[in-house]
């Protein structure tokens, strides 16, 4: 009975990691995408003690013997790591180089904002005759203010950004930047699809300027951040951030893991027959 659960638990756990391996390659030319690594836990287990003293006196190994009960998907890891470049030319795209992200306010939400790596951004008309930059959901990007970067442009004109967020349009700076916001904690956040993540506050701390700040620039406004900030990121304009998926890495996961799973399927299988012989054996 002990292999039958430890079997049906990897089973369930290696289903786990299948599906995190195929998200994985079903994103693999998705823009801003950051792959997920899953791990595994092992589940309660016992120790058996009682071996002879001259079985323990030259071991190398823990004494006792475990006994375990299966195991489980620990977490799903999020890589941060950089993704390749890709050039575009397009003036609205634009990537960052190093940590960091975009801060974007929900089009179904204004009052939520989330972070992206995605930069594939376009102009979007307001009622107002202004232009913002949109992503792909409608979420408009937010500058160094905590407002929506809104230009009073025509489509026509040339705009340019530089790689400290400045916005210049004909030539003439506008108003405000782009920054790239630090969050220092990568457990502070939590994707919500869509290359989104929210930011998750700890307990006690009700403003986020404690928690993240900019990397491109510095910016006196958010004094308490300024611990967090590491000067060096930049915006690329014309390029995008694709996924940093490895094709070779993940194919050669898949494989690993769909032999396991054989495995442990196969290990029911002869659990359910070792079972089966022993209901059927008869006192003589």
């Amino acid at each position: 009975m002990q292999s039958l659960h430890i079997s049906t638990s990897a089973l369930r756990s290696i289903q786990y990691a299948l599906d995190t391996t195929g998200n994985n390659l079903a994103n693999l030319d998705t823009v801003g995408y950051k792959r997920r690594n899953a791990s595994f836990s092992e589940l309660l287990f016992d120790s058996m003690n009682e071996q002879p003293y001259n079985d323990r006196e030259n071991r190398t190994t823990p004494p006792g013997l475990r006994i375990g009960s299966g195991v489980r998907l620990g977490e799903t890891r999020l890589d941060m790591s950089q993704g390749n470049m890709k050039a575009t030319d397009v003036p609205t795209d634009l990537m960052i180089e190093g940590e960091g992200f975009f801060l974007v306010r929900r089009m179904d939400n204004p009052d939520e904002y989330v972070f992206t790596r995605n930069g594939a951004f376009q102009l979007m008309q307001n009622t107002s005759g202004t232009y913002s930059l949109v992503n792909a959901s409608g979420d408009k990007l937010v500058g160094e203010d905590g407002f929506e970067v809104e230009l009073d442009i025509d489509p026509s004109d040339t705009i340019s950004i530089s790689p400290d967020g400045r916005i210049m349009v004909n030539g003439a700076e506008e108003d405000p930047r782009i920054p790239v916001w630090h969050i220092p904690n990568p457990g502070q956040y939590r994707q919500i699809g869509d290359n989104e993540y929210v930011l998750t506050l700890p307990d006690g701390v009700n403003d986020p300027s404690l928690v993240m700040g900019f990397l491109n620039y510095e910016n006196p406004e958010y004094p308490p951040a300024q611990e967090n900030l590491r000067i060096g990121s930049k915006i690329r304009q014309g390029a995008l951030e694709m996924s940093n998926v490895n094709l070779q890495e993940e194919m050669a996961k898949l494989v690993t893991v769909q032999r396991a799973y054989q495995l442990n399927a196969r290990a029911v299988a002869i659990s359910e027959q070792m079972m089966g012989i022993a209901n059927s054996l008869r006192s003589r």
